[in-house]
């Protein structure tokens, strides 16, 4: 019987304790949980290609280590790359959208380095209106040519 009342009386204060850590116990003040701080290169800065034959924006900036997501309202498929045509080797980030059909949208890949960085859309290339720039960190001067010349 004396087993019986020592295990009993071990259980209350045992039960006690668990429920005060599992309360938080120990006085002390409540603090909220952290809050998920912004981060510029979790944004997503979108160009969108319209049915009418332009790229809006023409132009976008954005930060080392982002991303740009093209949409596709027009009926027709469309391919975003880097100039200059047929090489697209300005900036490759952009060659990641590939072909983009009627309704549909992707991501690039993330842009690496500082720099003015001209795209076109490759089914379409002599298309002014499908073509445009994205800076990258705040990078100026004209971009890349859309053709190169011999």
């Amino acid at each position: 019987m004396k087993l019986r009342l020592r295990c009993g009386a071990l259980a209350a204060p045992l039960m006690l304790g668990a429920a005060a850590v599992a309360c938080g116990g120990g006085g002390g003040s409540y603090s909220a949980p952290p809050t998920t701080p912004s981060n510029p290169s979790d944004t997503t800065t979108t160009i969108t290609i319209r049915a009418d034959g332009t790229v809006v924006p023409k132009e976008v900036r954005i930060d080392v280590g982002q991303v740009v997501r093209f949409v596709n309202e027009d009926t027709r498929p469309h391919q975003p790359q880097s100039n200059p045509h047929l090489q697209h080797t300005d900036c490759p980030a952009i060659n990641s959208a590939g072909v983009l059909a009627a309704g549909q949208s992707r991501s690039t890949g993330a842009f690496t380095v500082e720099k003015a960085c001209g795209f076109h859309d490759h089914m379409n290339p002599d298309t002014a209106g499908l073509a445009g720039t994205i800076r990258v960190a705040g990078a100026e001067g004209p971009p890349g040519p859309i053709y190169i010349r011999p």
